[in-house]
């Protein structure tokens, strides 16, 4: 359930052989991100509470999800100026009623002494990543995301957030437009990994 020690840098996921990233990762294009940390595997329970999580309406399991999000990032001693959590389109938000990678974000800050920026837009409507192809997340993603406050990113070490890497597409994409706008370095938490 836990995923567990080294992470492999490209997707958060456990190492799977002697290289320093995992096969999967292998076949993808080069990540913009320095380190990629995920607290569960998603599979059996952990994938059931964290859909429940997403989509049930329960934001309460944002500080149980946060306080073991807080701990690996700890754990992986990975240093950061800020964090960015993944936006959601303002229509998805109001549908949903909250956005899960803001509350995690927020439970992450109380527990690091980490500042929490929202300073990423969805700037238009996709249709949801987990029912898309590895090629269509990213053309699905192509101009979704965009940089309110750039100044702020400039020469700056940043957390990307968000609650589940499949393919990365999502975190590819909006870590792109953070380092357009100057970012130094991106790391990224995920809760899950699939």
């Amino acid at each position: 359930m836990f995923v567990s020690l080294p992470f492999c840098p490209g997707c958060g996921g456990e190492l799977d052989g002697v290289l320093e990233i995992c096969r999967k990762c292998l076949r993808e294009e080069k990540r913009l991100w320095k380190k990629a940390v995920s607290v569960f595997r998603m599979t059996g329970t952990a994938q059931e509470l964290i859909h429940r999580y997403k989509y049930s309406n329960t934001p309460e399991m944002a500080r149980p999800f946060g306080k073991l999000a807080a701990e690996a990032l700890i754990k992986n001693g990975i240093k950061v100026d800020f964090i960015v959590p993944t936006p959601l389109h303002w229509l998805r938000s109001f549908l949903r009623g909250f956005n899960q990678a803001t509350l995690l974000a927020e439970v992450i800050s109380e527990e690091t002494g980490i500042p929490v920026m929202d300073i990423m837009k969805r700037t238009k409507w996709t249709k949801q990543q987990a029912r898309l192809s590895r090629k269509e997340r990213k053309k699905n993603l192509k101009g979704a995301f965009s940089v309110k406050k750039q100044e702020i990113c400039k020469n700056r070490s940043i957390l990307l957030l968000d609650d589940v890497m499949t393919t990365g597409s999502t975190l590819s994409a909006a870590a792109a437009e953070l380092m357009k706008a100057g970012a130094h370095e991106i790391n990224v938490l995920v809760l899950g990994r699939r």
